[in-house]
């Protein structure tokens, strides 16, 4: 049978001369299943554009944040492992080093202390020995003789105090200070300043510059002002009244 010119297969192209849909597209006339292709507009262009650019910085960037691992070979890892059990040898025996160091200078601390007592106490003892024998006083001792022996053993126990850096305050003379002296008694005095020391009641100290005891002083204070004088009687009359002088 001879085939129906007028019959047409659906997938066969529309001819040249067929309309189109204005973007260059052939049409096919009476194709129901056929879809047109819209134009984009400008506005949409640009947004397409903008997302393909946005979605390129993305993946440029997420591939230059992911630096490649470089490959080490097992030579190299056995190598780094060493060096790192050295280092850690090291640190140990510098930790234990330095835990031996602290216990040893705690200790000559300890005995440079107990060695700089001793020095001390050794400059006392013949102050200590002087004591001792004058306990031991037979009759042919006078007391001047035994004053004297007091008085030395007094001076080996300053001298002794002033090398371990031990000064006595001088009050002779000085004014009351807080920062050095104690007034334990007050006594009016109208020749003396105010505050002036008049007596020394107990020495005081110093070690080094700083203050080890207070001096306890007797103070000069101002006298208590004099009771107001009454005012004289009137006179009594005029005839006792005393003869002016000429």
């Amino acid at each position: 049978m001879g085939k129906d010119p007028t019959q047409e297969d659906a997938t066969t192209e529309a001819p040249l001369d067929a309309p189109s849909n204005g973007s260059g597209l052939a049409v096919a006339d009476g194709n129901p299943t056929s879809e047109v292709a819209e134009p984009l507009s400008p506005q949409d262009t640009a947004i397409v554009s903008e997302v393909v650019s946005d979605a390129s910085e993305t993946d440029q960037a997420q591939s230059s944040a992911i630096e490649p691992v470089p490959a080490v070979s097992v030579e190299q890892f056995e190598s780094l492992q060493k060096e790192k059990q050295d280092l850690y040898d090291r640190l140990l025996r510098k930790q234990a080093e330095f835990d031996n160091f602290r216990k040893r200078t705690e200790k000559e601390k300890i005995e440079s202390y107990d060695f700089a007592v001793a020095n001390f106490i050794l400059g006392l003892l013949p102050a200590l020995d002087g004591l001792e024998r004058g306990l031991s006083v037979t009759e042919g001792e006078t007391v001047e003789s035994y004053k004297r022996g007091i008085e030395l053993i007094l001076k080996q126990l300053r001298d002794q105090l002033t090398s371990a850096g031990v000064q006595p305050i001088r009050v002779t003379g000085k004014m009351f200070d807080p920062n050095f002296h104690q007034a334990v008694m007050r006594e009016e005095s109208a020749v003396l300043p105010e505050n002036e020391i008049i007596e020394e009641m107990q020495r005081g100290y110093t070690f080094k510059d700083r203050l080890l005891r207070p001096s306890m002083v007797k103070v000069a204070v101002a006298p208590a002002e004099a009771q107001v004088e009454e005012p004289a009687a009137p006179a009594e009359a005029a005839g006792n009244e005393p003869e002016a002088v000429d």
